[in-house]
């Protein structure tokens, strides 16, 4: 009997052990979540604290935008109103045009007509004063670049009065009768104002010479036999054939190859002949007593290059009209 007894204490024994660790973990978990409620208050103001001073930055940004906005939107609503001003000027501009276009063309014309009238009328103004007025008459005439050709000759083919108005003078016609003298290959009459008529010669200058019906002739370098050579003639080529003339083609074949050649080489040419002048002119150069076969004004730089070495070896004839297979005959 007394075994069920202390069975029944060590069971009531063994529950009171199990509610005190039962209290006492309670009591440990409402200790565990007082401190955690004690901790996660203060976090509490912190984290609206952040949330204000973001709050205070953003408005602070949005307080510094705010002027560059209203200046962006000034300077929008100022260009809106000057597109504005102009459209409304233009069409000011279009209401306040005549509609009528033929009033616009007669407009036109008219101040057409008065510009070309009033150009007129200052032309004739300008040369009633320079022809009527005796302000700008001729007083000299001046000849430049006459050596062998006479002043006199020239003043005499000019024909020029003086005394008369210079804008009346008629410089082409001038020109055309000095021109006419033997010795002048070209001439530019001028008006010098007020009161000069410049006369510019420049004369024919002799590169050969011919016989001709009158007696030995100046040729220059065009062809043209232009004047009777001086009882002592230059010291120039003589041109051993008849016809002479720009137009002449012995003359054209004979001035091309003395043109070609070098100053020092053309001083010793003493005559020129050409043969076969109607079918291919051939050139023949006479130094002295020697003779250069040239042949054709083809390949003449060729031909020349070839003859200048040549003329120092000893001969009499030097054939260059084949300047591959040159020959010198002794």
């Amino acid at each position: 009997m007394t075994r069920p007894s202390s069975t029944r204490r060590g069971r009531r024994s063994s529950d009171r052990s199990a509610e005190r660790a039962a209290d006492r973990s309670a009591d440990r978990s409402a200790d565990r979540s007082a401190d955690r409620s004690a901790d996660r208050m203060p976090a509490r103001p912190a984290a609206a604290e952040r949330a204000r001073r973001i709050r205070e930055e953003r408005a602070a940004q949005r307080g510094r935008l705010l002027p560059q906005q209203r200046r962006v939107e000034e300077k929008r609503a100022r260009r809106t109103a000057r597109r504005s001003a102009r459209k409304s000027t233009k069409a000011a501009r279009k209401a306040a045009r005549p509609v009528d276009r033929r009033f616009r063309v007669r407009r036109r014309v008219a101040l057409t007509l008065l510009v070309l009238v009033l150009l007129a009328a200052l032309g004739v103004g300008s040369w009633l004063l320079l022809a009527r007025s005796g302000l700008a008459d001729v007083e000299t005439v001046e000849v430049t670049g006459t050596l062998t050709v006479s002043r006199d000759a020239v003043l005499g083919a000019a024909a020029v009065e003086t005394g008369g108005p210079l804008v009346e003078v008629d410089t082409k016609a001038v020109a055309g009768r000095v021109a006419r003298l033997p010795g002048v290959g070209s001439v530019q009459v001028s008006r010098g104002w007020p009161h000069t008529v410049e006369i510019a010669v420049v004369e024919r200058t002799a590169v050969a010479l011919a016989r001709t019906p009158q007696g030995v002739t100046l040729v220059d370098a065009t062809g043209v036999a232009y004047q009777k050579a001086p009882e002592v003639p230059p010291a120039l080529p003589m041109l051993g054939f008849g016809a002479v003339g720009p137009d002449d083609p012995s003359t054209r074949a004979a001035l091309a190859v003395l043109e070609a050649l070098p100053p020092d080489l053309r001083g010793q040419v003493t005559t020129i002949d050409v043969d076969n002048a109607a079918t291919e002119p051939t050139v023949r150069l006479g130094l002295g007593e020697r003779q250069v076969l040239f042949g054709s004004t083809e390949r003449a730089d060729r031909k020349i290059a070839v003859l200048v070495p040549l003329l120092t070896q000893e001969g009499s004839v030097y054939d260059v009209s084949s300047p591959e297979l040159p020959t010198v005959t002794r």
